[in-house]
C-alpha cells in the first residue's frame, strides 16, 4: 500500500533519511538537506510577493539547477507548477499561457523569454539555485504580510492528495497541445511503482537528462529518486556524444531515457565509450542496447501522461528475444497493479485506474478540468495495440498516425527496421499520401543526399505490397518535437521535397 503522502511531505521525508543525496544537474548538485532550505527560503520570497498555495506557475526553460529547486520550492509551497517547452515560438507560448491562465510565468536564463502579459506576473529564477528570485506580481495581485509568508515552506504539506500539483502538456502535433491536471497522488504512486520496478535506493545516483516538461525524467526520476531517498541529477540538455563521460563522472547508477535517445546511443556510441560505467539499470531500454553496453537490466512501457504516466511495464535483460515483432521499444508488457486495460473492438487501447488518482485529472479546459472519460470510466488513448498469446499489451501505433492501405493497417516500426537494418538508413520516416483505390499508399522520406537507391528499392520490394513505398520522397530534415527528438509525421507534407523517386 502506497504512503499518503503528497509531493512536499516526500521531499521533506527524503531530506531527512538522506540528507547528502544530491539533488541538482550533472553540473551543479548540492546535497538534499540543503537543496530544501534553500526551497524553502525560496518559498517564503514568493510568497512575501504574492503567491498562495494553489496558485498556478508555468516553468519556461530548460531543466536547469534554478528550474529544478525552484520546483521544489513550489512543492514546498504547494503552488502548481505547469512545465512548457521553451522551445515553442513565442505565440504559441502565449496562446497556451493564455489557455492555462498562470498567476506567474518563470524564466530561467536569458535563452528562453516567457511571453509577458498583464494577465500573469513574471518570475526572474535565474538566480534560483543560490536563493534569489524576483516576483513581478500581475496587475491588481497584493502581496501578503512578511508574517503570513514564514510559514510559507509548509502550505504544500496541507494539499490534499487529490489536489492538482501540475500540469503537463501533451505534444500538439495535431493541434494546440493539450494541459494534463496531475494531482500530488499520481506523482506519489508513480514515483513508488518506479523506485521498486527500477530498484532504486539510497545509495543510487539517478541520471535523468531530459527535459523535464516530459514526464520520463520528472515522474521516472525526480519523483522516483526522491521515493527512495536516491541522488538524483538532471541535465539541461541531451547529447549522446557527452552521454557516457557524464555517466561515468557522476557515478550514475541508473538512467532514465526515452526512445529517441535510446537509439542515439546505440547508433552513435561505441562499447569503448562506455567502458567504465556503473549503470545497473535503464528505463526505457532495449535488448540491443543493454547486450552493447553491458547493463544488467532495463524497463520498457506503454503509457502516457493522461494514463498515470505509465500503465504497463516490462523488464528485459541482456539476451532477451525479441518479445514483440513491433520491437521491443514498443512493447508495453504487463499492465501496472493499480490500472486496468482493455482493447476496444477496432483495436483502440482504453485504460482506467483502480485506485483514485492513478490516472491524470483530467484536460484543462476553459478553466475547467475534464475527465475525458467514458461512463465506465475508461480513458480513450488514441493507440492501437494487439495482446500477445501471454497477455501482454503491445503497442503499435498512434491511431491518428496510422497508414491503411485497402483497410489493412502497415506496421510503420516494423518497415522503418526493415530499412534501417537492411538498408541502412538512419534519417528517415514513413509516412502515407491519399490514393483513390486503395485509401492510401506509405511514402518514404529521407534527407541523406547519398542514398543508395539500388540497395533502398531491393529491400522495398522485399516487403509485402500494402507495406511497400510508392515513392520516395528526399527533403532537408525531418520535423522533429524539441523536447523528446520524436518524427512529427504529419508535419512531413509540409517540407520541401528535393527530389523525389517513382517506385512501381
Amino acid at each position: 500500500m502506497f504512503s499518503n503522502q503528497n509531493l512536499a511531505q516526500l521531499i521533506i521525508s527524503a531530506a531527512r533519511r538522506s540528507p547528502q543525496a544530491l539533488f541538482g544537474t550533472d553540473q551543479v548538485s548540492r546535497p538534499l538537506i540543503d537543496a530544501v532550505k534553500v526551497a524553502g527560503d525560496l518559498a517564503r520570497h514568493l510568497a512575501a510577493s504574492g503567491l498562495r498555495r494553489g496558485s498556478t506557475v508555468a516553468f519556461i526553460g530548460a531543466t536547469s539547477e534554478h528550474y529544478l529547486i525552484l520546483w521544489m520550492a513550489a512543492q514546498l509551497m504547494g503552488v502548481r507548477t505547469a512545465l512548457i517547452n521553451p522551445h515553442y515560438p513565442q505565440e504559441l507560448l502565449r496562446d497556451m499561457l493564455m489557455d492555462l491562465r498562470p498567476d506567474a510565468a518563470a524564466y530561467f536564463d536569458d535563452t528562453y523569454a516567457a511571453p509577458a502579459s498583464p494577465a500573469w506576473g513574471q518570475v526572474d529564477a535565474r538566480r534560483a539555485w543560490d536563493g534569489q528570485v524576483t516576483l513581478t506580481p500581475a496587475e491588481g495581485t497584493s502581496a501578503c504580510s512578511t508574517a503570513d509568508a514564514g510559514d510559507a515552506a509548509e502550505w504544500g504539506a496541507q494539499c490534499a492528495g487529490g489536489d492538482i500539483a501540475s500540469y503537463m502538456h501533451t505534444s500538439g502535433t495535431s493541434g494546440r497541445p493539450k494541459f494534463c491536471a496531475q494531482s500530488h497522488t499520481y506523482f506519489i504512486r508513480l514515483g513508488r511503482f518506479i523506485a521498486d520496478s527500477m530498484g532504486y535506493t539510497w545509495r543510487d545516483v539517478v541520471y535523468a537528462p531530459m527535459p523535464m516538461f516530459h514526464i520520463n525524467p520528472l515522474g521516472y526520476g525526480v519523483v522516483a529518486g526522491l521515493t527512495a531517498g536516491a541522488s538524483t541529477l538532471g541535465t539541461s540538455r541531451f547529447s549522446a556524444a557527452d552521454f557516457w563521460a557524464t555517466v561515468k563522472r557522476i557515478r550514475a547508477t541508473a538512467a532514465v531515457l526515452h526512445g529517441t535517445p535510446l537509439k542515439m546511443l546505440v547508433r552513435d556510441t561505441t562499447m569503448q565509450d562506455s567502458d567504465g560505467h556503473q549503470l545497473r539499470s535503464v528505463f526505457f531500454a532495449s535488448e540491443e542496447f543493454l547486450t552493447k553496453f553491458n547493463v544488467p537490466m532495463g524497463i520498457t512501457l506503454y503509457g502516457s501522461t493522461e494514463a498515470g504516466g505509465l500503465c504497463h511495464l516490462w523488464q528485459l535483460r541482456p539476451g532477451d528475444a525479441e518479445p514483440a515483432d513491433e520491437g521491443p521499444t514498443q512493447y508495453a508488457g504487463r499492465v501496472r497493479f493499480d490500472m486496468d486495460a482493455k482493447l476496444s473492438d477496432e483495436g483502440e487501447i482504453l485504460v482506467r485506474e483502480l485506485s483514485k488518482d492513478t490516472m491524470f485529472s483530467g484536460y484543462l479546459r476553459d478553466g475547467v478540468i475534464d475527465p475525458s472519460l467514458d461512463a465506465q470510466g475508461w480513458f480513450h488513448t488514441g493507440d492501437r495495440g494487439r495482446v500477445d498469446q501471454y497477455g501482454n499489451l503491445v503497442f503499435i501505433e498512434r491511431l491518428s498516425e496510422a497508414i491503411r492501405v485497402n483497410g489493412e493497417y502497415v506496421p510503420i516500426d516494423y518497415v522503418e527496421r526493415k530499412l534501417e537494418t537492411e538498408a541502412g538508413l538512419s534519417e528517415f520516416a514513413l509516412w502515407s499520401k491519399p490514393d483513390g483505390v486503395s485509401g492510401q499508399r506509405p511514402v518514404l522520406f529521407v534527407t541523406d543526399p547519398d542514398l543508395d537507391l539500388a540497395r533502398t528499392t531491393a529491400v522495398i520490394k522485399s516487403l509485402p505490397g500494402i507495406m511497400r513505398p510508392v515513392e520516395i520522397l528526399r527533403i532537408e530534415a525531418l520535423p522533429r518535437d524539441t523536447g523528446v527528438n520524436k518524427v512529427q509525421r504529419r508535419r512531413l507534407v509540409d517540407q520541401a521535397v528535393l527530389w523525389r523517386h517513382a517506385l512501381a
